[in-house]
């Protein structure tokens, strides 16, 4: 997203050697720069332009009707109403107005549907819109109806307050996001999924109104009650933070280019949210940070109000006890084509120490995954933290350790403690520990959820597979029958765990990633069937190397299959798995290479390496009718 105004940072401004090179490479192709994804040479913004936007996002594919359902977020600070303009492959120009959303200090925030009728073949669709100062012409790509899609996955979109903003800073912030924008114009994304922390949002605890609420010590700050000065200043940081995120280098052209899915973690609200005691969760302060984060969440990352988050994007969850109209939680389930299902279940609404995600979710997620269209073959469901993951060593007794009042006390009055105790009096490493869902109090959850699944996967004869991030490392997980079956495409149970963590913050120290690998070892989850384990899938990396602490996104592709083709895999289990098989989902994990002298200059393409995690092949267990093309 761009931004116009007189707060609007110089680098957030596009580099004129990315925008020259981008306009280079249209004009070979033949086309005007600003119709060729990642071209918005935007330069400077200026103060007088009042500006910020635009946001794309997917809202629904209807499968049966044929329809593409998305939305644009625009933002001014003029008075006047803007109007989008949409022309389609067939030549129709249609003139969009908008509803105004919310109005917050100075800036308009309003709200375009778009609704595209797919054709046969993919089409490129370009929209305006009459108040930009800029003048662009913007494109995004709707797949066609004999297309399958492709999309990207990305997870902790900014770089934590502690972190080396030296290094991963500054020009380095946003490269990946660059390399998005070069895939996508060399094949063009239908979607790119955020799966949580797309914006760091822990530093609204550094105004004085919070400064002097952390004062308060642990047990003062439960009786504090929210004021107006906190609600103002919490409101502020968290738009401003997020008007200006979004404008930030690269990223902002893929949010005008390529249509978003989104769904929170800890940091949109803040560090560790939903692993705090629940006397803490409760209190005052704490909600009243909660709901501000919440509305910002809901404006820019679902283009949507409370009120109106389950009619204008379909979220589903359980209805809110203090407002029966509005939703507690904000779950998302979008057909990414006619072939794959993205489900993703809000885990940070409901989250408490012994909670992840509630009974009633569940039920609905389930009773949407079983009404599927005939057509869905493949299930991928986002959690924002990966469910197939190493455990710490002695995590059980780390946990009771630092979950006991005594001694976190201590260590809060001794130097040595002051790193590990936070604002709060808690320990740090617990919220992170918590959070897993290998955490022993989120056990019974975790294997309800794996069963469920598993049982899906069996009725519908569908393939189930994760993504998730938040740790900042890349791996590949998986879930399968014990004993193996050989072929794995018969296999129900079989369900890989895609790790792709993160896009923007920096990767883990060396002495941590040390402790992951000398702790993964393959494990039975659901007895006596199923067995978990971390996979190797880096080639050219040391053979113990299952998980790479180096930024990365992932890349998602899939191979068209008619019923014949189905049939005859199913028939013929001699058949390879390959990158051509018909019905194969193809996650690939894109890597900055940022190690010694291996890391591209401030301002170049990142060096990435790509790592083709594995053909993930149908569920082919029976009725090979099911998989029409």
């Amino acid at each position: 997203m761009v931004v116009a105004g007189a707060d609007t940072p110089a680098e957030f401004a596009l580099g004129s050697q990315t925008v020259q090179a981008q306009q280079d490479r249209a004009e070979s192709q033949g086309k005007h720069p600003a119709e060729v994804p990642g071209t918005l040479s935007r330069g400077d913004a200026s103060a007088e332009a009042g500006v910020a936007g635009p946001a794309l996002q997917l809202n629904n594919f209807d499968v049966d009707a044929g329809i593409w359902q998305g939305s644009v977020l625009y933002l001014t600070k003029q008075s006047t109403q803007p109007v989008l303009q949409l022309q389609t492959v067939d030549g129709r120009v249609d003139k969009v107005q908008p509803f105004l959303l919310t109005e917050l200090y100075g800036w308009a925030c309003w709200r375009f549907n778009l609704e595209v009728k797919v054709q046969q073949q993919e089409q490129q669709v370009f929209y305006t819109i009459n108040v930009d100062p800029f003048g662009h012409r913007y494109s995004f790509f709707v797949a066609g109806l004999a297309q399958t899609w492709h999309w990207g996955f990305h997870s902790c979109n900014g770089l934590s307050a502690d972190g080396d903003h030296k290094k991963w800073g500054g020009p380095y912030e946003f490269v990946l996001w660059r390399d998005v924008m070069e895939q996508h114009g060399k094949q063009a994304l239908h979607a790119m999924v955020g799966g949580g922390d797309q914006i760091y949002n822990d530093e609204v605890f550094s105004g004085p109104q919070m400064q002097e609420w952390l004062k308060s010590g642990r047990k003062g700050l439960g009786s504090v009650e929210w004021s107006d000065a906190m609600a103002e200043e919490a409101a502020h940081f968290y738009f401003t933070h997020y008007r200006q995120h979004w404008c930030s280098m690269h990223l902002s052209d893929a949010l005008a280019c390529i249509p978003q899915v989104m769904m929170w973690d800890d940091h949109d609200i803040f560090d560790g949210w939903g692993s705090y005691p629940r006397a803490l969760l409760a209190c005052s302060v704490f909600q009243g940070l909660f709901r501000t984060a919440r509305q910002m969440y809901l404006l820019f990352q679902q283009q949507t109000t409370l009120e109106r988050a389950a009619s204008d994007n379909g979220m589903w969850g359980p209805f809110s006890e203090e407002s029966p109209a509005c939703l507690k939680a904000f779950s998302l389930l979008r057909m990414l084509g006619p072939t794959t299902c993205l489900v993703a279940p809000d885990s940070r609404a409901e989250r408490t120490k012994k909670q992840i995600i509630s009974e009633a979710t569940y039920n609905q997620m389930f009773q949407l995954l079983h009404e599927l269209p005939h057509s869905c073959r493949h299930v991928v469901v986002l959690l924002t933290v990966p469910i197939v993951f190493p455990a710490l060593p002695g995590q059980e007794k780390v946990w009771r350790l630092l979950d006991n009042a005594k001694v976190g006390h201590i260590m809060s009055k001794t130097g040595m403690g002051q790193k590990i105790v936070d604002n709060f009096g808690e320990a740090k490493l617990l919220d992170d520990i918590i959070d897993h869902w290998d955490a022993g109090q989120h056990h019974g959850e975790r294997h309800n959820l794996i069963a469920r699944l598993q049982n899906l996967a069996k009725t519908k004869n569908v393939r189930v597979s994760f993504v998730g991030g938040d740790v900042h490392v890349a791996g590949v997980g998986r879930l399968y029958t014990q004993p193996k079956i050989h072929r794995l495409r018969y296999d129900h149970r079989f369900m890989p765990q895609i790790v792709s963590s993160a896009i923007v913050n920096a990767p883990p120290p060396p002495t941590f990633m040390k402790l992951l690998h000398n702790t993964n070892r393959s494990n039975l989850v659901l007895k006596p069937q199923t067995r978990e384990k971390m996979v190797r899938v880096f080639a050219g990396r040391p053979t113990g190397d299952k998980l790479l602490a180096q930024r990365n996104w992932c890349e998602v592709r899939e191979v068209p299959a008619t019923t014949e083709q189905i049939a005859q895999l199913l028939e013929n289990s001699s058949i390879e798995i390959t990158a051509d098989t018909p019905g194969c989902l193809i996650y690939s994990l894109r890597v900055e290479e940022s190690g010694e002298g291996r890391r591209a200059p401030a301002g170049d393409l990142p060096v990435i390496s790509q790592y083709d995690t594995g053909r993930l092949a149908l569920n082919l267990q029976n009725n090979p009718d099911k998989f029409t093309s």
